[in-house]
């Protein structure tokens, strides 16, 4: 874990630090584009390998964990192909549907950026397999590295409509670099496999690509399609306001909450195996620790705002500091039930998983959708996304404590029953 957050947290400081530097290079209908193709390359890299990437840990047999890899692989590389291809069709009609000219050849980066990102995941599971933690720390410090620089020569060399894209996807590179370096000293890159071979091992873990892909599009679409749809109704610079406003809140939030999950994942998992009564004892425990952290910033957020961000990027961020207030409510929800939504997973619940995922996509984005279409502004859809949004981490919450508490009292009445004492 240490080693993991070390790299992990100088990466999030790096760019945290350069985005007041970012926000007066960068107009905020730069960052609206930017907004936009993060979130198509996000949503699309997610599911770039098939998520046979999460299969990567689980053979005993090395030959076909190294077949996983290369059907991860090989996933990646086409989605990227297959995504050249769509903006070689759509592009200029994505662009009319954001309203954003400038968008058009800036599309281009998403395909590559999606296979790299497919590729990262499948590099840092076999990573985890071998427990290279420490290349996986320098795989997050690298990758803010590139990402940091390349928007900052960019935009001084006057790159500033595509130059946040731009370098987010050279970042993703770098990191897919650092990872493939380690993958091949232990042996992933060198040989394929036979196709036979192939055959049978996607066959056994093919619940993966059938299963866990569509769980984890609907799960990145909860975060991303609002960005989309308040891109699309209300134009880049709104776009940019909100895209800024994420960025700035939603980097200690995922840095403090990523540790959280580990260790709440490791206490909860080894709960469900040798003592699942003390279960719903680590999830509240879990819980009030979060709360004292999540509310205090979220207050903090809200009283702070309008002066900070104004002071900090400069006057034409000062619609961000309503934005940020308006998501302070979100963003505290999200730091609790983030980490314990793994409940769901450990309990074998994945059903209520997916569940909750389609419900959570369907909830914010009619919430956005409606604001749009009854013309109301574009600070009220934040408002909308934000509130939509707390609600079903709410209900995430709930639903993780329900499962945790039947667990637990299915597991103090299995240890009070009398047993059975077979007679001679």
């Amino acid at each position: 874990m240490l080693s993991i957050a070390a790299g992990s947290a100088g990466g999030q400081v790096l760019a945290l630090a350069a985005a007041p530097l970012l926000a007066r290079i960068y107009r905020p209908a730069d960052f609206g584009l930017f907004a936009v193709v993060s979130a198509l390359a996000m949503t699309i890299g997610t599911v770039a390998a098939l998520r046979w990437e999460m299969a990567i840990p689980i053979p005993e047999r090395e030959s076909d964990a190294r077949a996983l890899v290369t059907l991860g692989l090989a996933a990646a590389c086409g989605t990227g192909a297959v995504g050249a291809l769509l903006v070689l069709l759509l592009r200029d009609e994505v662009a009319r549907w954001f309203d954003q000219p400038d968008l058009a050849p800036w599309l281009w980066v998403v395909p590559p950026t999606a296979a790299a990102m497919g590729t990262v995941l499948v590099l840092n599971q076999f990573a985890v397999r071998h427990r290279r933690y420490g290349m996986i720390g320098r795989r997050n410090l690298f990758q803010a590295v590139g990402v940091v620089a390349t928007q900052l020569v960019a935009g001084v060399a006057g790159l500033r409509s595509g130059g946040l894209a731009l370098g987010f996807g050279f970042g993703q590179v770098v990191a897919a670099g650092v990872l493939l370096r380690g993958a091949r000293r232990r042996g992933a890159a060198a040989g394929g496999a036979r196709f036979r071979g192939l055959a049978a091992v996607a066959r056994r873990y093919r619940r993966f690509p059938f299963l866990m892909a569509p769980s984890g599009l609907l799960n990145i679409l909860g975060t991303q399609l609002p960005v989309l749809l308040i891109a699309s109704w209300y134009g880049s610079t709104v776009a940019g306001w909100l895209g800024l406003t994420q960025r700035v809140i939603a980097m200690p939030i995922a840095l403090v909450s990523s540790a959280v999950a580990q260790v709440y994942l490791a206490e909860i998992a080894r709960a469900a195996r040798e003592r699942a009564a003390d279960g719903r004892r680590i999830f509240i425990g879990a819980t009030r620790r979060l709360a004292l952290i999540a509310v205090p910033g979220a207050v903090a957020v809200v009283l702070a705002a309008p002066s900070a961000f104004s002071l900090i990027f400069g006057p034409q961020w000062h619609s961000s500091a309503d934005y940020a207030q308006a998501l302070a409510v979100f963003m505290a929800a999200q730091f609790v039930a983030s980490p314990l939504s793994q409940t769901l997973v450990v309990f074998e619940r994945q059903g209520l998983q997916l569940a909750w995922d389609a419900g959570r996509v369907l909830v914010i984005a009619g919430a956005v959708s409606a604001v749009a279409l009854a013309d109301g502004s574009a600070l009220i859809a934040v408002w909308a996304f934000g509130l939509s949004g707390a609600v079903t981490y709410g209900v995430g919450w709930l639903m993780s404590l329900r499962v945790v508490t039947v667990a637990s009292r299915a597991a103090r009445r299995a240890a009070s029953s009398p047993r059975l004492v077979p007679q001679s």
